[in-house]
């Protein structure tokens, strides 16, 4: 499978190259609220998961056919990035091909790690997640690896930030009954200015969750927490863009390279293909008839996923 996928429109970044580092479902959290599902390798151990040199090949490769303006590319996809070892080497020889800004977006759960904040260092913008700050609520919406302890999370965060020369934006993604009590937020807020962020970013259950309890907070809700934090916060809105564009390959296995990273509804594939939606339906089919891919309602929306 190929390491690097897009461009896609990101809620966050605008037009997004992502790439992939580690293979699916590998990270040190079992977030209840995965759009991937349930963790398969819950671990903390770094390691080259994906040997580097194909990796430079396939973004230069991007690079020297680019048709599209990308605005970041952004390390994610489909487990944590910084439990590969080399993520540093890779994003340095990424600044000496092109000026595009490089993010990584990550659970922030390893940033107490020294070799972590020093791979990092050379990115424009880090997107640590921080859903709870509290033990019990840490625990039940994240489900760590059992050597992880949310105090010593927040530290690591804390010191990146200070060491960064570049952005920190802080995710906290809420679900309803679990980690949005006025309790938690108060003391989330205490921390967040104990970290001073750049940016404060608030989500919510968007995409179908690897448990059917991990529930939306509904938006107004959202909204009163963004006041109580302040100026930095924002609510993370869906990507209202209408950038489209093509690429090679058949259009079913590009579908399902998208959502081998994440579930996407029809309208979404559309964006990222740069096709009609008449015809994203048409492939949507034959995928379905071969039972390649799956439905399935979330929100009164309609997502596609890879059947497993």
């Amino acid at each position: 499978m190929s390491c690097i996928y897009g461009p896609v429109p990101s809620r966050r970044l605008g037009l997004s190259l992502g790439i992939d580092v580690v293979p699916r479902k590998t990270c040190s959290y079992d977030c209840i609220y995965c759009q991937l599902g349930r963790v398969t390798n819950k671990t903390v151990k770094r390691d080259i998961y994906i040997p580097v040199e194909p990796i430079i090949r396939e973004i230069e490769d991007f690079l020297g056919q680019m048709n599209v303006p990308v605005d970041y590319i952004t390390f994610s996809g489909s487990g944590e990035p910084t439990l590969h070892s080399q993520i540093g080497l890779i994003i340095g020889q990424i600044k000496e091909m092109t000026s595009i800004p490089v993010a990584v977006i990550t659970n922030g759960s390893l940033l107490f790690m020294d070799e972590v904040k020093r791979d990092l260092g050379q990115a424009d913008l880090v997107v640590p997640s921080l859903d709870a700050v509290s033990k019990t609520v840490y625990e039940t919406i994240n489900r760590p690896e059992e050597s992880l302890e949310i105090n010593r999370v927040i530290q690591g965060i804390v010191e990146f930030r200070a060491q960064f020369r570049g952005q920190v934006w802080i995710e906290i993604l809420y679900c309803r009954g679990i980690n949005d009590d006025p309790s938690e937020v108060a003391r989330m807020k205490r921390v967040l200015e104990k970290i001073n962020p750049h940016q404060i970013q608030l989500n919510t259950v968007y995409r179908p969750p690897a448990e059917d309890f991990a529930s939306p907070v509904a938006e107004e809700r959202l909204r009163e927490i963004k006041d109580i934090f302040g100026p930095k916060a924002s609510v993370i809105t869906p990507y209202r863009g209408n950038q489209s564009f093509g690429g090679k390959g058949e259009v079913e296995t590009r579908i399902i390279d998208a959502l081998k990273r994440r579930p996407l509804t029809a309208e979404d594939m559309a964006t990222i293909l740069g096709l009609h939606p008449q015809e994203i339906v048409k492939h949507l089919k034959v995928l379905l008839n071969d039972k390649r891919i799956r439905h399935r309602l979330h929100g009164r929306r309609s997502f596609y996923e890879v059947a497993t």
